[in-house]
């Protein structure tokens, strides 16, 4: 019986401990991946994983999509197959100088990613470090962080409530487009 209560302790901690983060470098469930972009955010002062969740929207501009995504506490981030949902749309090679990757976190300065790797197909790791927030403006701005604006200009803790009505609505959109694309093809089978 001990035994048996321990392989049953194993198991189900074995789904707990993927899900700390580990999740998020597992292989697609449908074959290989064509364009995914991953990252473990650091601290820029301690070169330490951030504590919180990051939030994630990766813009391709030529096609209009807008990824919007969380990631874990530990800092970790995968975003879902940008290569895939480009060619939903269009038939326009990928073009990652055109991706827009902006990423927030509580406590953190925003930063949009100036170096994305060039390379368009797989699985690919992105550096991503966060300036933590402090009272006054940092003396140095680093390269990767986004300007800040004159005084008054909304801070980026503000700017996260948009975010998150922002990823409510394309997950609405994108539960609308599933539906729609289930009602051509019952009707297209149908026929």
């Amino acid at each position: 019986m001990k035994i048996a209560a321990i392989v049953a302790s194993v198991v189900l901690a074995s789904a707990t401990l993927l899900a700390n983060g580990e999740s998020f470098f597992l292989p697609a469930n449908r074959g290989p991946v064509d364009l995914v972009y991953f990252a473990r955010v650091k601290n820029a002062r301690t070169g330490r994983p951030i504590e919180k969740p990051p939030y994630v929207t990766i813009v391709d501009p030529y096609s209009g999509i807008i990824l919007p995504f969380v990631g874990d506490k530990p800092g970790h981030f995968r975003s879902p197959d940008i290569g895939a949902a480009i060619k939903e749309v269009t038939t326009h090679p990928i073009d990652t100088r055109q991706l827009e990757i902006v990423v927030t976190a509580s406590g953190y300065q925003t930063v949009k990613v100036a170096n994305i790797p060039r390379q368009s197909k797989g699985t690919i790791e992105l550096d991503v470090k966060m300036e933590p927030k402090t009272g006054a403006a940092p003396a140095v701005a680093s390269q990767e962080t986004t300007p800040t604006g004159p005084p008054g200009t909304p801070s980026p803790a503000d700017s996260m409530k948009p975010t998150i009505y922002l990823l409510a609505a394309c997950f609405g959109l994108a539960a609308i487009s599933v539906a729609a694309r289930r009602a051509v093809r019952q009707t297209t089978t149908a026929h």
